[in-house]
Order: C-alpha cells, then sequence, then structure tokens
C-alpha cells in the first residue's frame, strides 16, 4: 500500500506534462514571416521587405467562429516586428498564417496556415 506521498510521486508519473511548441512560417517569398511561442501566447510578425507592403498574422482557435486575430507590422522591413500577446486557454489548438497587405491590393502572397498549441 503507497502512503499518501508514495501515491503522489505514483501518480505525478502518469500525468503529461503541459503541452507547449513554438512554431513559424514565412510566405512563399519569406518577406513576411510569424511565429507563436505557447508560452505566454506571443504571436510576432516580421517584415523583410522594403516593397510598401504591411505584413499582418493572421490567428484563430479551435471552437472559435467569426474573424480572426490580426496582429499588423506597419513597422516597415527596417522597423521592429510586432508583437501581440494573447491569452488562450493551456492546450488550445491555435491555426495561423501571415501575409502581405496593401491597401490597393488587399491580402495578398499568403503563407499556408500553421497548427500550434497554446
Amino acid at each position: 500500500m503507497l502512503g499518501s506521498a508514495g501515491a503522489l510521486a505514483a501518480a505525478s508519473m502518469f500525468t503529461a506534462p503541459a503541452a507547449h511548441a513554438d512554431s513559424s512560417i514565412c510566405n512563399p517569398g519569406s518577406e513576411a514571416c510569424a511565429e507563436f511561442q505557447s508560452y505566454g501566447e506571443v504571436f510576432t510578425v516580421h517584415d523583410y521587405n522594403s516593397d510598401g507592403f504591411s505584413t499582418v498574422g493572421l490567428l484563430d482557435w479551435e471552437g472559435h467562429v467569426g474573424a480572426e486575430y490580426e496582429c499588423w507590422n506597419r513597422n516597415g522591413a527596417a522597423g521592429a516586428a510586432a508583437r501581440c500577446d494573447y491569452e488562450f486557454t493551456e492546450g488550445l489548438k491555435i491555426t495561423y498564417q501571415v501575409c502581405k497587405w496593401k491597401a490597393s491590393t488587399g491580402l495578398t502572397d499568403c503563407s499556408g496556415w500553421v497548427e500550434d498549441y497554446a
């Protein structure tokens, strides 16, 4: 028979650790890139081309209905990356992509969608 300390130790051996993964994606020309940091739910969007386009990361999550969250980088290639900090339930499935954007063209040159977990 296990004592309370032994039962706690046995239970902790069979409890899965929290799932944390970090991921990133770039559009086909690698001019716009985004990364999602699971711990802290930080979404960062980079612009690597001085072409007059902004970059935007679109983020959606499992069970969500409606428009995606948008993380805009209007700082240009010489400026800092845009950092958007979110609060999601631990283990929630997140999907995101990154695109270039200009008022005259709208969204263009988007990456595929990436799955990650908060």
